[in-house]
């Protein structure tokens, strides 16, 4: 199936839902609720565009390369434009646009390499974060779940460091965690940062080899928040 077929499928089960949910007023929502209430729906609709959707065949020489590459700034440059590679087809049918940046809000963690791609494209020096965390230390199931709350809780709420009205200011030269966070729903509304709730539950692609790809390419590197190799007045 084309994906010019799979975006008309996923029209049509959108169209769907809206008539039902017409059919059936629901009381006014929080967010949050309106959140809960759609996530149902937007698991389904992921399912059924990924069904026909691979791995971009751009991506695979891309990976290859990375692999052979001799240095951890070669890899992950490599590993960069297979993700985009990869992530080109999804992007298709999901819900990401320009000057959509709900993403840019939450927590980020990238290597000291890409920091410092990051820092060359942007004309910035990044700093030696203060909350870094070395593959190497964690040594049992209890560090990498520290490790993980570590470094989720150093960016969330506050805007990428890159952002600049609503866009990202180095997206040529973006870390592989923002080239494969693709939203498969139909809209922001699983995105969008609730007051009366926690986050949302949002059926992005699943990225995860490109996330131990990532990982095991600069295996010696330093692994921290983007705000902490580039902190602003906002989070210093």
């Amino acid at each position: 199936m084309s994906l010019a077929m799979v975006a008309a499928e996923a029209s049509h089960l959108k169209q769907e839902a809206w008539v039902t949910s017409r059919a059936a007023p629901e009381p006014e929502l929080g967010l949050a609720a309106l959140q809960r209430a759609r996530l149902p729906e937007a698991t389904a609709l992921a399912e059924s565009k990924l069904r026909f959707i691979g791995l971009h065949a751009a991506a695979k020489p891309l990976l290859a390369a990375s692999v052979r590459a001799r240095t951890a700034t070669q890899r992950v440059v490599w590993l960069q434009r297979a993700a985009s590679a990869w992530a080109r087809p999804i992007e298709e049918v999901g819900a990401c646009r320009g000057g959509c940046a709900h993403c840019c809000h939450v927590p980020v963690t990238i290597s000291s390499v890409e920091a410092d791609l990051l820092g060359r494209a942007a004309g910035r020096v990044p700093q030696p974060p203060e909350h870094a965390v070395q593959l190497a230390t964690l040594t049992s199931e209890e560090d990498v779940a520290a490790a993980q709350t570590l470094l989720q809780a150093i960016g969330t709420g506050l805007p990428c460091p890159f952002l600049q009205g609503n866009r990202c200011s180095v997206y040529e030269h973006r870390p592989v965690a923002c080239r494969t966070l693709v939203n498969l729903d139909d809209d922001d509304l699983l995105c969008r940062h609730a007051d009366d709730g926690p986050p949302a539950s949002v059926p992005y692609a699943d990225a995860r080899m490109f996330r131990a790809l990532a990982l095991a390419a600069q295996a010696g590197s330093e692994f921290a928040d983007i705000r902490d190799f580039f902190p602003t007045k906002g989070n210093e």
